[in-house]
């Protein structure tokens, strides 16, 4: 009969010690495998939607963070870098695929524009920063206006704001609105300096139309309008050569006759 109480004292202390395992050791196990094993260190980066010189210049990056816990891993902090470090990059997501895998998703700019200036090209983006140098291979699947830089002395420095972000909206409305008022397509348009408050754009009418990129182009763009509806006649417009709208509240115009 004594050893009734005994009994029942060491089958509560076996249920006690039997719950504490299923509890603790688990969490034991997952402690041992984060801080004295290579488990959850980040073994293989996969990068997605990117070209293939992007990805090189990724990984090229990411593979700092090889071998590094994936668990303690800042990913905001790496796609801060891989953004900033990659001027063709618009953002940057990153996943942890447990147990060591980094997944890295991509997204590249698109460009608005090129820029040539001093014989090479440059994608530009809608805030006027020159991203990346852009060769044949890289040109996208649609037709980009082309801004030609006539200042020699120019460099462009990737990553960095090469025109103004006005500028890009500015051509952007004459490209809209230049065949409704002028029935003729921009097929150039050239700029003095990067930092130049004007810009020409030269129609398939061989018209040259100056214009100045400080004050709004829908404001010249009526101005334009009303004179080639009012003033300048049609024999005039078949010899025109120019029409500068840069000086407030005046207009010029020749023609090759």
């Amino acid at each position: 009969m004594r050893w009734q109480p005994l009994r029942r004292q060491l089958l509560e202390w076996s249920s006690v010690v039997f719950l504490a395992c299923i509890t603790l050791g688990p969490i034991l196990l997952f402690a041992w495998l984060l801080f004295f094993t290579q488990t959850f260190s980040i073994s293989a980066i996969t990068v997605v939607d990117a070209r293939p010189g992007t990805e090189e210049q990724v990984r090229a990056i990411a593979q700092k963070v090889q071998s590094k816990n994936i668990l303690f891993l800042a990913t905001d902090s790496l796609a801060g870098s891989l953004e900033r470090d990659i001027p063709q990059l618009q953002n940057v997501h990153i996943m942890r695929k447990l147990p060591g895998t980094l997944k890295i998703i991509v997204q590249e700019k698109t460009p608005v524009l090129l820029l040539l200036s001093n014989g090479s090209y440059y994608f530009v983006d809608a805030s006027g920063i020159a991203y990346e140098a852009a060769s044949l291979d890289s040109l996208p699947g649609i037709v980009l206006p082309i801004v030609k830089n006539t200042d020699p002395d120019t460099r462009v420095t990737l990553g960095a704001p090469a025109i103004d972000e006005a500028f890009v909206a500015f051509i952007a409305e004459v490209q809209k609105k230049m065949p409704d008022i002028a029935h003729a397509q921009v097929v150039e348009m050239k700029i003095p300096s990067l930092a130049a408050r004007e810009v020409h754009f030269f129609l398939d009418r061989n018209w040259n139309i100056l214009m100045d990129t400080t004050r709004p182009a829908s404001t010249q763009l009526e101005v334009l309008e009303r004179l080639l509806e009012h003033t300048v006649t049609q024999d005039e417009q078949q010899t025109l050569q120019y029409i500068d709208l840069r000086i407030p509240n005046r207009v010029y115009y020749k023609t090759r006759i």
